[in-house]
């Protein structure tokens, strides 16, 4: 009897590891949040848009604090407007090097609407997408994915392009998606009926 206990609840464990999403309500709807960690791509395009926005900001000092500058007639103008152009390249690489990695997706039932977002590491919310209730052609798991984990996609009308929404296992994402279906009123589908249609 103990062995069984301890096998359901080595059990239970694996499964609240497996599940990394969560959903948090509030006034206006509810947000996803995927749990998926970021992308290998994303960090390394974060870290070099660091490096080089500080290159440019220390060249961009660099050049408007040259004793010359203020001295040189027309050269100085151009080493303005270089300074200036450096300036916002730094600016832009520095800005993507600060937003966050970790997408979100509201579903906000007061407006009708589906947006993606990602917050920074101040956790402002930069939004990237946004769709209305009545532009999602379908909500449906894939369960493709290697060990026994699948994923809540929402289909874009009835095209190939997808919002991955969460991870988990099957049984994880059935009450998620059974909600998302009946906010969205639409049919819930599998990824065989998806595939199919």
């Amino acid at each position: 009897m103990t062995d069984f206990n301890a096998s359901a609840g080595a059990l239970q464990g694996e499964f609240a590891r497996m599940s990394s999403f969560s959903v948090e309500d509030t006034y206006w709807g509810y947000i996803i949040r995927s749990g998926r960690g970021p992308s290998v791509g994303v960090m390394l395009a974060q870290a070099a848009s660091f490096f080089f926005g500080a290159c440019f900001l220390t060249a961009s000092l660099g050049i408007l604090l040259l004793p010359t500058l203020i001295f040189d007639g027309d050269l100085g103008v151009m080493r303005m407007a270089a300074a200036v152009l450096f300036g916002a390249v730094a600016a832009y690489l520095l800005w993507f090097a600060s937003r966050g990695t970790q997408a979100e997706v509201h579903v906000d039932t007061s407006v009708g609407e589906i947006r993606e977002v990602i917050c920074n590491r101040a956790g402002k919310p930069t939004t990237v997408g946004c769709y209305g209730f009545d532009t999602i052609g379908g909500v449906f798991l894939d369960e493709q994915e290697p060990g026994g984990r699948a994923s809540l996609v929402l289909q874009y009308r009835n095209t190939s392009q997808s919002v991955a929404v969460a991870e988990g296992t099957a049984a994880q994402l059935l009450s998620l998606r059974d909600r998302l279906g009946q906010d969205l009123m639409l049919q819930p589908r599998t990824s065989a009926q998806a595939s199919a249609a």
